[in-house]
Order: structure tokens, then sequence, then C-alpha cells
């Protein structure tokens, strides 16, 4: 269990209440961080649950993929940079396709959630060496490792205090989410489902207690 392990969980984060502090998010946050005005609150109320990665360069860009979106080092920057200052990109899909789930499609909070995921990456890449990073990525070369790293991930996540998040997110992915089934049986392999976040998120609390 690491140091984030008894982060206060909030079911649900209303978007109005904390819409109140976003200039202040954006002063103790935003250095070096690119985001469309669209997803900045949602973002950088994940991003407070990351303090070290509170200085770190990430930009946004809309691109053509095939899933949500997705998050990675640059290239350069985990070549030839110390591991606290590498550069990260979340790129998002540009597409407009019934059977892709749009970020723009995505509740609030289910945004937060998935928003913490991809920072969770970003805080496990920062503390690992170059050929640490490589080995993370050489993992998704079998569907096993993928699991294995996504999977962890997720209960990282959980641990930072953003486990309903993540969890609004998996549900509304599996649930009320216009994804192909082939993307959600993806999902319920890859990733924790709702049941098992929630089963970790009670255990946390009643570890608390």
């Amino acid at each position: 269990m690491n140091g984030y392990a008894q982060e206060v969980e909030v079911r649900n984060i209303d978007s109005v209440k904390v819409a109140r502090h976003l200039d202040s998010l954006i002063e103790n946050f935003g250095e070096g961080k690119s985001v469309p005005p669209e997803y900045e609150l949602s973002f950088f109320v994940a991003l407070s649950k990351f303090p070290e990665l509170s200085s770190s360069q990430i930009k946004f860009k809309y691109t053509n993929i095939k899933t949500t979106l997705n998050a990675r080092p640059t290239v350069l920057s985990l070549l030839f940079r110390n591991r606290k200052k590498r550069k990260y990109v979340v790129r998002v899909n540009s597409k407009i396709k019934d059977s892709l789930v749009t970020l723009k499609t995505v509740p609030f909070n289910a945004q937060i959630g998935l928003f913490g995921h991809e920072l969770t990456h970003f805080s496990d890449y920062r503390r690992r060496s170059f050929f640490g990073v490589v080995g993370r990525l050489f993992s998704y070369a079998t569907e096993r490792g993928k699991e294995t790293f996504e999977k962890e991930i997720d209960s990282l996540t959980i641990e930072r205090g953003l486990g309903w998040q993540l969890y609004d997110w998996s549900f509304f992915v599996l649930n009320n989410s216009n994804g192909t089934e082939k993307y959600k049986n993806f999902k319920r392999k890859i990733y924790l489902e709702p049941n098992e976040i929630k089963a970790i998120i009670t255990g946390l609390s009643m570890t608390a207690d």
C-alpha cells in the first residue's frame, strides 16, 4: 500500500461546487499544462490528487485513435530528460463515430476517473528509469501483460482517492455508452470492472476505519 492509500473517497464530485475553485486549481497545478477549456475542470480536479505532477509538462492533442483517449511520455523527453522532467501527451480521439466512446459524452464524475487513470500512468512513469518505462510499454505486447499493468494502474488510481470516479467511468463505458460489444469486452478483460472497483473501495474504507 502506498502513501496515498488513505485519500478520502468522495462518491460524486459536484461540477458546480468545484468550478468555484478552478482558478485556484490552475494556479496550483497549471504550470506546463495545455488543456482544452472544456476539460479543464475535470482534468485539474483529477490532477489535484497528484501533487508530484504539479509542474510536469502535459499537453492535450486531438488525433485519430481507436479509443477515447490515451496518454504517454514524449519520445524525446523519455530519451533525454530526467525522469522528473519528462513531457507527457494526452491524445484525445477526434473521430465522431457511433461505435466510439468520445470524451465529450462522458459524464463529469467519470471524466475525472478517466483522467485519474491516465495521471496514475504518468506518476508511475515518473518514478521509473528509461528502461523501466520501456519495460512497462513492452508489457503491452501480450494480453496478459496488458491486463496486469492496467489493473495495477486502476488499483493505484483508487488509492489516490478517485475510486468512485473510476467506478463511474467503468460503469458508463459498460452500461451507458455507445461503445461496441467488442470494445466493452476488451474493457472487461483488461481493466477492473465496477464490482471489482467497488470491492477495493470498500476494503480501503474498512482499513482506514
